[in-house]
């Protein structure tokens, strides 16, 4: 069962959608907008995520986490945050140590664990989980800068991860040394 490609016009969108997103989350931190922010922080993470996995679907589909419906792939677009950040931190791609379930002691948080954080903030827009999580609390400036610095982070581990991937191919093709030079063709 393999993960299906995104369409060109699909993949297109989610780059358009990424942008959007970042910038959404900007003039909502302008506009102290902090919980509107948080969430257009987590569908940006949500986006890099699903992109992610259509970049490496043979890494995601090795973590056995990816979703299925009864012996068929559920379509890429159809996952939501959590199967997402499940098969991020599965391909390591975002490495946690934690489970959640059993709070388990947050010095030892690795950036996996951290992404899980701003999947809960982002789910701060559905009225049961605010109720549930968030009782007649606030999301402040101090929640939407958080959530900057996390995505931040999370986007930086998915690039090296992208970069050390490239590199590792241009070995393979022989456009580059062990020392990560080019090779001449002369």
């Amino acid at each position: 069962m393999s993960i299906m490609a995104l369409t060109k016009e699909e993949e297109k969108e989610l780059y358009r959608l990424q942008n959007f997103y970042w910038k959404e989350a900007i003039r909502c931190e302008k506009s102290e907008a902090y919980l509107a922010g948080c969430i257009m922080l987590g569908s940006w993470l949500e986006t890099m995520l699903i992109l992610m996995v259509n970049c490496f679907p043979e890494e995601a589909e090795q973590t056995s986490r990816a979703p299925n419906n009864i012996n068929k792939q559920k379509s890429l677009l159809r996952w939501d945050f959590t199967d997402l950040l499940s098969v991020a931190k599965g391909a390591n791609w975002l490495p946690s140590s934690l489970n959640l379930d059993d709070g388990g002691n947050t010095r030892k948080a690795l950036i996996g664990d951290y992404a899980e954080v701003v999947r809960m903030v982002r789910n701060l827009a559905h009225p049961g989980s605010y109720t549930r999580e968030h009782f007649r609390k606030r999301v402040t400036k101090k929640y939407l800068e958080r959530q900057f610095e996390v995505v931040l982070l999370c986007r930086d581990w998915l690039l090296k991860h992208n970069n050390e991937s490239l590199l590792n191919h241009m070995k393979e093709e022989g456009l580059i040394d062990d020392k990560n030079e080019m090779i001449s063709s002369l």
